[in-house]
């Protein structure tokens, strides 16, 4: 008996492991943390658990990455950004996934050499016309150095030839080789590419067009498990690192070695700022612009750099069912269901059946599952949550996820995403910050996930839950209630239909709604073929669905009153902007006359700003613009929600004109709060608070997207949430405001080619330093000392009043106990905040 046990265990094994699909993974280089997210996907089950077994093969000195995978020998492949010049040359290769925001490849040289041009002539390792060292030829080219101006010297691997100065420099990874630098004790200099514009992308994941087309859901299924590998190899470095010195060493590194590798790579992955896995088209653009112009790439053959990139969505057409998906679906005779029994235009029960819009997307599972949806009718939207709960039905087929219901529920990716706002009584002004309706009371139907994200980030509005759409708008009609929230669908569908017309949309959250299939978490079967389903659905078929419940009834054509509308209210604002403009002119003619009067009395300039006189004369002033600006604004404000409210109903949408739009909320907020930040500042009002600096920045360069956009400046952020600062956000958000703009009219001034703005927030033991660095050449030697002065400016007149930095300089040190120094760094200016540890 025992015997036979023993067979019976060995045969579930082998039939367990035969279900796995083999692939294999071409890596780039020798084992180390490098590849830390993938050990961890295979280690942790993450591969197992999408029906994968991968095998990691490592580099060699004969190994053609592209080739191996294109041969079969690997289904993937990682590499450098050197990949988008071979699809470029017509190679069929596919660009999944990209872990390494930038590349690791820098330069180091002795302690004498200062700049890249002092290479010349010099004996230099490691450097070749290969395209894999374009990032560094691209930084040497920016100093007029090339290949040919150098002594190259043959690449040994060996860093002890530097540090025993057989070489002036050699190049190396900041996520290895650094390592040996840093514990020989050395000193050396660092020429970053990344500092002069040269962004590549490095550890890229790729596959063969053969793989996409014959097995695109392992395609997605790989990716997926990948990211969630280095999700965990970045939360879990300790454990991941034992995992390579036990199983993935073949370097034989120390254990402290890869934790410097493990933080470098956190580093240049910047999990804080982009998804990791994510690939951004307009970088892929930039690299393969660079290698055309570098003569990399001579005959383009693939130009279209959008089918380089993996996208599941459109390539999967057709769903792969694994063998035990089939067997399930063959056996389950019917998918029972339930629904929001009242919740038009997304779906209702009426006579026993689901109406509405959803019930195209339910169509659409039947077909492709060959399975019938049976409904289990409720008669409300609490009856179908119970009903899941109890195992009274399979699904719920629109749902969104929230955390009580992630414990009885999985959820599929969304089929829809839609924009949650808050309706009110037409005479109620139009709300710009929701966050200031304290003590308020909205209604939201029961039960509704709203709820959940209203309780979380307005903890002070109070909630009234009923039983669905219509008795809450009845609330709001009737004065019981200040407002009601949901989807803009879902209210502009009564609405528009003639009911509650003394009700307006006053407001619109940040967060839209993701609503999608909800499936027991005990039938993980069922919610894998949903899955399936809800990916393989187009975005032309969910256009398509959506213009069928929202077009116009009568002949589409032009709509001229909406045009017009636009015209007219754009003028408006362009109008509201001159005359805002003549204000502020006003304003800083009196404050220079203000200014130069105070500073002929006493030279004291810490006085001048808060001379009592002063900041009666400016406080008037600025009520004056208060006054003025307030009522534009909320009639602008007001005019984006209609615009908004006309696009969902017409069903036009264009994602150029709801940026804008975005864009135009988000200015008028800026500029309906900036008076009151300078009033709080002149008279000490204005509250300490906690905040991020990570958002805070975020948000200011948001604010001036537009104008940085518009000459093509990148700006890249450092920084990590956990930053907090205790202090007056609104105040700083002026400061860095100035800096930026600053920043952007140097740069377009002197017509720098690839212009940059990095900010780095870094805490030094207790202390928080906000760096902003642009790449403009710096500032005169002569002027740096001037440049905070009143009224010191190098622009024109009609540019700048040379208050700017002296103001912001006054809010960093008097109201914030905080330091504002500038320096010139090898590649342009760096103004610094340091915020002493009191502060912190």
């Amino acid at each position: 008996m025992k015997f036979f046990n023993i067979l019976f265990i060995l045969f579930i094994t082998h039939l367990s492991a035969s279900a796995l699909d083999n692939i294999t993974l071409q890596l780039q280089w020798k084992h180390q943390f490098e590849f830390a997210g993938f050990y961890a996907a295979q280690e942790k089950g993450f591969y197992k658990d999408v029906g994968l077994d991968v095998k990691f093969v490592e580099f060699n000195e004969t190994t053609n990455i592209t080739e191996e995978v294109l041969n079969g020998h690997a289904q993937y492949g990682l590499t450098y950004s050197s990949i988008i010049a071979e699809y470029m040359s017509a190679k069929p290769i596919v660009l999944v996934a990209n872990f390494f925001k930038q590349s690791p490849l820098v330069l180091v040289a002795q302690k004498n050499i200062h700049t890249p041009n002092d290479l010349k002539g010099k004996k230099v390792m490691g450097i070749s016309e290969s395209i894999d060292n374009s990032t560094l030829l691209t930084m040497l080219d920016k100093f007029n150095v090339s290949v040919k101006d150098i002594i190259n010297i043959p690449t040994s691997f060996n860093i002890d030839d530097f540090i025993n100065k057989k070489v002036d420099a050699m190049s190396i990874f900041t996520t290895n080789e650094l390592y040996y630098l840093e514990k020989s004790g050395i000193e050396y200099t660092i020429f970053d590419p990344v500092l002069y514009g040269a962004k590549y992308y490095d550890v890229n994941l790729f596959t063969s067009k053969n793989e996409v087309q014959n097995h695109p859901l392992r395609v997605q299924m790989f990716k997926e498990a990948s990211i969630k590998g280095w999700k965990y190899a970045l939360e879990h470095k300790d454990e991941v690192i034992d995992l390579i010195l036990k199983k993935y060493n073949t370097q034989n590194k120390s254990k402290e070695a890869l934790k410097f590798e493990a933080m470098q790579i956190e580093k240049i992955m910047l999990p804080n700022v982009y998804e990791i896995g994510s690939i951004d088209l307009d970088r892929v653009k930039i690299i393969a612009d660079n290698f055309v112009q570098s003569g990399f790439i001579e005959n383009s053959k693939n130009k279209n750099l959008e089918l380089f990139i993996y996208d599941y969505k459109s390539k999967n057409n057709s769903i792969n069912f694994t063998l035990q998906e089939r067997e399930y679906l063959e056996k389950k005779k019917e998918i029972t269901m339930c629904a929001d029994p009242d919740w038009m235009p997304f779906e209702a029960i009426e006579n026993g059946e689901v109406v509405g819009l959803n019930k195209e997307f339910i169509q659409i599972a039947q077909e492709k599952l060959g399975v019938e949806f049976k409904l289990i009718p409720t008669k409300t939207w609490s009856d179908s949550i119970e009903y899941v709960k109890t195992n009274k039905c399979d699904i719920l087929s629109l749902v969104s996820p929230t955390n009580e219901r992630k414990t009885y529920l999985n959820f599929t990716d969304p089929h829809l995403k839609v924009p949650q706002v808050i309706v009110t009584q037409m005479d109620k002004p139009t709300i710009i910050d929701i966050s200031i309706l304290e003590d308020k009371t909205i209604a939201c139907v029961k039960n509704y996930s709203i709820i959940d994200m209203i309780k979380q980030k307005y903890k002070n509005i109070k909630i009234v839950e009923v039983k669905n759409v219509q008795d809450g708008l009845e609330m709001v009609s009737e004065g019981k209630v200040f407002g009601f929230a949901d989807t803009s669908i879902a209210i502009g569908y009564y609405i528009q239909n003639g009911f509650f017309t003394n009700l307006k949309i006053s407001a619109s959250f940040d967060e839209k709604v993701s609503l999608g299939f909800g499936i027991r978490s005990d039938d993980a079967l069922l919610y894998a073929v949903l899955q399936k389903v809800v990916l393989s659905i187009s975005e032309e078929q969910k256009q398509s669905i959506m213009k069928k419940w929202f077009s116009i009834k009568q002949e589409v054509g032009f709509d001229y009153s909406l045009f017009l509308k636009m015209i007219a209210f754009f003028a408006f604002f362009s109008l509201f902007f001159i005359y805002r403009q003549y204000e502020l002119k006003k304003l800083n003619n009196k404050l220079q006359k203000s200014f130069e009067e105070e500073r002929i009395n006493s030279r004291d300039k810490d006085q001048l700003i808060f001379n009592q006189k002063k900041l009666a004369a400016m406080d008037e002033v600025l009520e004056n613009i208060a006054h003025q600006w307030r009522q534009p604004l909320s009639q602008i404000n007001s005019s984006v929600l209609v615009i908004d409210d006309r696009m969902y109903e017409k069903n036009f949408k264009d994602d150029v004109i709801e940026e804008k739009l975005l864009e135009i909320e988000s200015l008028t907020q800026y500029m309906s709060k900036t008076i009151n930040d300078f009033k709080n500042f002149f008279d000490g009002q204005s509250k300490m608070e906690k905040y991020s600096l990570k958002d805070l920045i975020d948000k200011s360069v948001y604010i001036i997207r537009g104008s940085l956009l518009s000459f093509n400046i990148k700006v890249e952020v450092m920084a990590d949430k956990k930053c907090m600062h205790y202090g007056f956000p609104n105040e700083l958000e002026q400061v860095i405001l100035v800096i930026l703009n600053n920043a952007k009219d140097v740069l377009v001034s002197r017509s720098i080619q690839y212009p940059m703005i990095r900010v780095e927030v870094e805490k030094i033991e207790h202390d928080y330093h906000i760096r902003i660095e642009d790449n403009g050449g710096g500032i005169d030697e002569s002027i740096i000392h001037k440049i905070f002065d009143p009224y010191f400016t190098t622009k024109y007149k009609s540019q700048g009043t040379g208050l700017g930095l002296y103001i912001s300089q006054m809010i960093i040190k008097e109201r914030m106990n905080a330091e504002l120094i500038v320096n010139n760094t090898k590649i342009g200016a760096c103004f610094t905040i340091i915020f002493k540890d009191e502060n912190a």
